[in-house]
């Protein structure tokens, strides 16, 4: 029987799926098969709609650095709609060529650069794409960058643009890794699968914050890795793991209230794209919970893991 163990996001994700497992990492043969109704929530490149939106993006901003309002508009749905940094709206593709007409107008040699960082399903031939946006204007020294979250639907076999949304993240809200320097010192967690031992610590120049992890069961290593967590150049938080199996993974972070969220994707050894949603609660100081949710393995939608707690043993 082929099992796989769901490494994502942060390292105790791992240590849930082998805690509450008793040692035993999830079966993909034991996990239910997928119901038509769920086929929307599979993973975007499931419908095409990655590559798909990779390559519409690509073309608009290509017509963008070409001035040509008409053919980057044309990468718009005839109702599609643009809210901008400014909460200024632009409904409809007309309007949108004309917007962009008198931008090239006053800007003839304006460029954009997009930077896709996620896409996922929504339902059939819906999708969402979040990113960054880099615009640069003549006669500046460098570009102006916002975020973007936009809406793709399946028109004609293209992915075009239903609702795209920027803004400018505000310097005092965002997020870095000195808001997570709270999990630095030493932490323990138990369960069936053995003992979780983990260890959070920031490098020399506290730019990012390094972390090994041990899971070991009658006095041997069932599991152990590293991870990464720091400050992504496109905004917010980002974190990169390793894993003694070959298992890599990456995880894009975000708060919410006192919870934080992480959106992970990753690929084990044989080649099986997992991914997870993992949601991570502090109790207090000295204690948080983690629980693994939206897990998926090449397609196969896997229940979530109950939330396990973890318990600081020193600063």
């Amino acid at each position: 029987m082929k099992r796989h163990r769901m490494i994502l996001g942060l390292v105790v994700a791992v240590s849930a799926a082998v805690l509450v497992s008793g040692g035993r990492a999830p079966s993909l043969t034991n996990a239910p098969a997928a119901q038509p109704e769920k086929a929307a929530a599979q993973p975007a490149k499931a419908d095409g709609a990655e590559a798909g939106i990779k390559k519409i993006t690509a073309e608009y901003a290509k017509a963008f650095n070409a001035a040509d309002a008409k053919a980057a508009a044309a990468l718009w749905t005839d109702e599609g709609e643009y809210v901008g940094a400014d909460d200024e709206t632009v409904t409809g593709r007309a309007a949108i060529e004309k917007s962009l007409a008198e931008l090239f107008k006053e800007h003839p040699k304006a460029t954009v650069d997009v930077q896709i960082e996620s896409v996922r399903l929504i339902g059939r031939g819906t999708a969402s794409a979040e990113g960054v946006v880099r615009l640069k204007l003549p006669g500046t020294e460098s570009a102006v960058e916002s975020r973007y979250t936009a809406l793709h639907v399946l028109e004609d076999g293209v992915w075009r643009a239903a609702s795209v949304r920027e803004w400018v993240p505000d310097p005092a809200t965002e997020v870095t890794p000195q808001h997570l320097e709270w999990l630095v010192g030493d932490w323990t967690a138990k369960g069936e699968g053995g003992e979780l031992k983990l260890t959070y610590a920031w490098d020399e120049n506290k730019v990012f914050i390094n972390s090994k992890y041990t899971i070991t069961k009658d006095g041997k290593t069932v599991s152990s890795g590293t991870q990464i967590i720091g400050r992504n150049p496109a905004g917010g938080l980002r974190s990169w793991m390793f894993d003694s199996s070959g298992t890599t993974s990456d995880a894009v972070w975000v708060r919410d209230g006192k919870r934080w969220i992480n959106d992970a994707t990753g690929v084990l050894p044989d080649g099986t794209e997992i991914s997870s949603v993992n949601v991570l609660i502090p109790l207090g100081p000295d204690s948080f919970t983690w629980q693994t949710t939206d897990r998926e393995a090449d397609d196969v939608p896997l229940p979530a893991l109950p939330p396990i707690k973890v318990t600081r043993v020193k600063k």
